[in-house]
Formats: structure tokens, C-alpha cells, sequence
């Protein structure tokens, strides 16, 4: 258990910050302290891009909120979450990135998202922002506000609270990760992790990409997969045009029915479960015309399932065993498993040496997750190394050799 630190907490702002010289001054604290912690509110209900609704940033001295609703240029702001010489401090901060990158298009950069690392340090993965400041911090946190109407102005005393300690334990918490990051060198495991955030945060989307996010019956057949590829596609940009986030035109379960049904006459549209009937006129041809033109698509030009773990008796006890080994190796680093890989990917890596097939392109045999577990899990399924546990102080320990 990490000691908790007495608790010494910056100071809460006394409003929101609206005007550029508040910002200029505000900027030039975060680059002298080196370090802040950041999170935002937004709505993302109502429009294809999430509405910004206000950024919270800490230091160890103060807590400032920023309103985006002002009319305020917050490039001096963005400039500097996108400077590497400036840690920036979130917890799960995926979505803030990705919003915060849409307004500057600017890359951001030296994240230290305290749920990742501290799965790394096995703490605990995924961690709620509140457990981790109970943890580190000994606080426990109202969430109440969790789905406010950030909107609004002004705020409420409530919502001017939360919004504070969203942010203002983030700096001890990063102290305190930081020195555990010390005691087990494992900063470049961090800054792998962090900066693999960044980039899938502000990746650009993909269209003919977007189905694979949606969980699909592994007997979909590859023409089935290629309407579900077209209709995603064909949804995002609808969504982007009537500036609606895209589940709110067409939840994925409706798309997903539509690519196993593939129908071939509009009265078919009503056998589809939550599929909007009064756009089943305007929809409806549009999707039609689709389905037909993928019937016609050579096999080779869909997409192919993902792959299946093998499926016999002995391949699958193999599996079970590596998928335990790979719990073991984690936990005896304290390591939370979770942050590193997942059962799917750890039983396909367990087909590959299985089959004698080559490893070098799984996700396991690459960067921070090869020096965590790949490396070690492969040879252990190969029979080259072997694992001796043991209990120490509550936890696994655990001897490769």
C-alpha cells in the first residue's frame, strides 16, 4: 500500500478565467512549474465533435479553470500541451486529447496519464480518477457531477467543486507515481504507454476502418463484414454532415443487424430492431444499393474475420496454460495484466508458437510489452524458460529462469 502524503492542496480559483491576459499570466505559471495536471468537460451527446466545455489545469500552488465558451484564444494554451518540455498530468485523458488536438491540430505531447502508468506499477487497472486519489491521496471524492450540463453558466458551487478536485490531486499523484517509477525503472515503460495515447488520440479517422470497433458474431461471413466496412463508413460521414455524433443516427447494433440480414427490399427494414421507421424511406434506398453492390465484390476484396484461437482440445488447454503464465509473469512484476494485453491476444500469441508460426508482428513482441511479457511469455510456451511462484507480503512473486 503507497503511503499517503499529508494532504496539501493548491488553491481553488475564486471564477472561471474568460480574457487573454488571465490565460497569458496563467500559461507562464504552468511552463515555471514544469508540470500540470489537466482534465476538460465536455458534452459529446449532441454533436459529431464534443462540444468543450471548460479545462482544468493544477499545479501544486493553484487550480485554474479555463472557459472555452469565452471568447478567448487558447492557443497559448494549446502551445504548450503540445510541448514536450512541459509534463502534461490526466487521468484516462483519451477523449480530452482528442478534443484538445481538434481545436489545436497539434500533436500533444509528454502526457503522464496516471490510470495507464499505474496499472504499470500494478495499483490497479482500469482505476476510477477517485479510487486512485483514495489510493495515493487518502480522500474520498463526490462524483455526483459526473454528467452535469457543463453548458451552463455560471456554473453551480457544486459543479465549481468537482471541477476543482477533478484536477487538483494530480500533481501529488504524479509525485507520487513518479518516485515509484524510480525505485523500478520503468519510465521508458511510461513514456511508451503515454506517447502511444497521444498518437491514437489524434490519429486521424479512418472510414473503412471504423467497423472493426464493432463487436460482430465471429460467423459473420466476409461479404457480411463488407457491407458492415461500408455502412460505418457511410454512417461517419452522415454523422459529419448533420453534425451528430454517429450512434445517435444508427446505434452499431442496427448496423451490425443490417450487414447480417443484408435485405433486399425496404419492408425489411422493419424486421431490424431499433432502426429508425421514418427513415426507412430516405435510408432505406441509399443501404439497398449498397448491400447490391457488395454481393457482386470478389472474396478477395472483403474483409476477412479476425482470427480465431484454435480451437482443438490440446490447443485450447495450451492456451489456458499460457494465458495463466502470462497472468503470473505480470503479477509477479506488479504489473496489472489488463494495461498490458488481453486473454484474445495472449491465446493467438499462444496459437502462433502452437503452430510454430512467426511472432514478430503480434502486439505482445513489440516495444514496453515485449520487455514486460512477450519476450518472456514466448519462450516460457517454447519450453525455454521456466516460472517459480511464491508469496511475499500478499503478493506473487514470481522467479523466470
Amino acid at each position: 500500500m503507497e503511503q499517503k502524503p499529508t494532504v496539501e492542496l493548491p488553491k481553488a480559483p475564486a471564477g472561471l478565467i474568460t480574457d487573454a491576459a488571465e490565460l497569458s499570466e496563467l500559461c507562464a505559471d504552468l511552463r515555471t512549474a514544469g508540470a500540470f495536471g489537466l482534465d476538460t468537460e465536455f458534452i459529446g451527446e449532441t454533436s459529431y465533435i464534443p462540444v468543450l466545455c471548460l479545462i482544468q489545469v493544477s499545479t501544486a500552488k493553484r487550480v485554474a479553470l479555463i472557459d472555452p465558451q469565452a471568447p478567448l484564444d487558447l492557443a497559448p494554451l494549446l502551445e504548450i500541451i503540445a510541448d514536450p518540455a512541459v509534463v502534461k498530468i490526466c487521468h484516462a485523458g483519451q477523449q480530452d486529447l482528442e478534443i484538445l488536438h481538434h481545436l489545436g491540430g497539434r500533436i500533444p505531447q509528454n502526457i503522464f496519464d496516471t490510470q495507464i502508468i499505474a496499472g504499470q506499477l500494478g495499483v490497479g487497472y482500469p482505476l476510477s480518477y477517485g479510487k486512485l486519489v483514495n489510493y495515493y491521496c487518502g480522500v474520498d471524492l463526490d462524483k455526483a457531477h459526473t454528467y452535469s450540463d457543463w453548458s451552463r453558466r455560471p456554473l453551480s458551487p457544486a459543479q465549481f467543486e468537482y471541477a476543482v478536485d477533478d484536477v487538483r490531486y494530480l500533481p501529488m499523484i504524479h509525485a507520487c507515481i513518479a518516485r515509484r517509477l524510480d525505485e523500478t525503472a520503468r519510465w521508458d515503460w511510461a513514456k511508451s504507454a503515454c506517447d502511444e495515447l497521444c498518437l491514437s488520440a489524434t490519429a486521424p479517422v479512418q472510414p473503412r476502418e471504423l467497423y472493426r470497433r464493432i463487436k460482430t458474431a465471429r460467423s459473420m461471413q466476409p461479404v457480411q463484414l463488407a457491407v458492415l466496412r461500408e455502412l460505418a463508413a457511410w454512417r461517419e460521414q452522415l454523422a459529419f454532415e448533420h453534425n451528430m455524433p454517429a450512434r445517435s443516427l444508427l446505434p452499431d447494433n442496427v448496423i451490425r443487424d443490417i450487414a447480417k440480414l443484408m435485405p433486399q427490399h425496404l419492408r425489411q427494414f422493419n424486421q431490424i430492431k431499433d432502426f429508425p421507421r421514418p427513415e426507412i424511406k430516405s435510408y432505406g434506398p441509399v443501404i439497398l444499393d449498397m448491400i447490391e453492390s457488395m454481393r457482386t465484390l470478389p472474396e478477395s476484396a472483403c474483409p476477412r474475420p479476425d482470427p480465431e484461437p484454435l480451437d482443438s482440445l490440446e490447443s485450447r488447454v495450451f492456451g489456458e496454460s499460457v494465458w495463466a503464465a502470462a497472468q503470473c509473469v505480470c503479477l509477479g512484476q506488479s504489473v496489472c495484466t489488463g494495461v498490458v494485453t488481453s486473454q484474445n491476444h495472449v491465446l493467438l500469441l499462444a496459437d502462433a508458437v502452437f503452430t510454430n508460426s512467426p511472432l514478430d508482428q503480434h502486439l505482445l513482441m513489440r516495444g514496453w510489452r515485449k520487455q514486460c511479457l512477450g519476450g518472456t511469455l514466448a519462450e516460457f510456451a517454447r519450453g525455454a524458460k521456466r516460472l517459480k511462484l511464491d508469496f511475499q507480503n500478499r503478493r506473487l512473486q514470481t522467479e523466470i529462469s
